[in-house]
């Protein structure tokens, strides 16, 4: 049998979401790289007592080509132990750990105290410091370091994190555009399955609604002028990690019932495809951020981008000139926004997108870590 060459470890088909899309790409480049990989992912992954979400799984068809196990229970130490013995059987060279809360530290410390000590630990982070921090991210951020030898990142500013935090080698890297994703479709069409006004500016603030990503000052910009005094409309599309009503509230508070189109639920990519290409701009009004998936789902569809003055949205935006950057003040949101709008500034942010997108592959990303992994460069 032959050796495998990297296992990745994480959430991917049949889980939804941005960390299982991209760890699925992720594995069928490395296939296109003539890598022979394996993938593990999680029978169980959250309790449903901390998953606020209505499912953790996904519509779509599996991705064709992957070999994907699923096989491991985040926290039944009994499943670590045996998951273990399998990685010491198939003997890979790597194991990639895809990492993005430090509720799967105990789960993936153990495995990796159960394999044997040639098999190099590598982790891809999303996130280090969560946007929600709790008590206890710092002991076990610390604890899964010390069984970590290098580390890969989807951003320059999660990069400069972990190098100051865990003093390891890390791959500073970029959010790569997803190569499956369903073409643009014309505004006029997009707009006429879903309803919406064909003829006036729509903003997308698009993604879980959670906390940290500003949707309260993005709605608070549209009660400000000039955007107040335009006919442009907010849309907002995603599933709620908190309550609704705090902003059903806010709307009605702030008198914007008839300039808000709400979808409170979570996007499949068919229906992703309607928004996108209905949208004008994107905006990201966060509070925190390493990186954001949904900049290259934009740069995808040629949305220009808004986002708020963080070294882990902003950098892209900077370096493409596909948007602008403001701060988190809902009157420099409005005054943003109302820029973007106007035809000529959306003209120039759409061509500067063009031009950029083929720095963003999934290929060229694959090829660099393993390039960082493998020590050729």
């Amino acid at each position: 049998m032959k050796k495998i060459d990297y296992l990745l470890i994480g959430p991917s088909f049949p889980y939804r979401g941005g960390i299982a899309q991209t760890q699925n790409e992720f594995a069928l480049n490395l296939l296109k790289l003539g890598k022979n990989i394996e993938v593990f992912t999680f029978k169980k992954l959250y309790p449903k007592f901390l998953f606020p979400g209505k499912t953790q799984l996904t519509s779509e068809e599996k991705p064709s080509n992957l070999k994907i196990k699923i096989n491991i229970h985040s926290y039944n130490p009994f499943n670590w132990i045996k998951i273990g013995k399998e990685i010491n059987k198939i003997k890979p060279k790597y194991i990639i750990f895809r990492y993005y809360t430090p509720l799967l530290a105990l789960c993936y410390i153990n495995i990796i105290s159960f394999i044997k000590k040639d098999i190099k630990s590598i982790a891809l982070v999303d996130n280090w410091t969560p946007h929600e921090p709790k008590f206890y991210d710092n002991f076990f951020n610390k604890l899964f370091s010390k069984k970590i030898d290098s580390y890969i990142t989807l951003s320059n500013k999660l990069a400069l994190e972990l190098k100051i935090k865990t003093k390891s080698r890390v791959f500073s890297g970029f959010h790569p555009i997803s190569e499956n994703l369903p073409k643009i479709i014309s505004k006029k069409k997009a707009r006429k399955k879903l309803g919406w006004d064909p003829d006036i500016p729509i903003v997308l603030f698009y993604g879980l609604i959670r906390s940290y990503k500003g949707l309260d000052n993005l709605l608070r910009a549209f009660a400000n002028p000039p955007l107040s005094l335009s006919k442009a409309k907010l849309g907002i599309v995603g599933e709620f990690y908190e309550p609704i009503d705090k902003y059903q509230s806010l709307i009605k508070k702030l008198k914007l019932e008839k300039k808000i189109y709400l979808i409170p639920k979570y996007a499949n990519m068919k229906s992703t495809q309607l928004y996108f290409s209905s949208a004008d701009v994107i905006a990201l009004t966060y509070k925190s951020a390493t990186q954001s998936g949904v900049i290259p789902l934009a740069y995808h569809f040629l949305t220009p981008i808004l986002v708020t003055d963080l070294i882990g949205l902003k950098t892209p935006i900077l370096n493409d000139k596909s948007g602008l950057i403001c701060s988190q003040k809902p009157n420099d949101i409005s005054h943003k926004l109302s820029e973007m709008l106007i035809e000529d500034r959306k003209e120039f942010f759409q061509k500067n997108i063009k031009k950029s997108v083929k720095k963003y592959s999934w290929a060229e990303y694959s090829k660099q870590v393993t390039n960082f992994i493998e020590n050729k460069n």
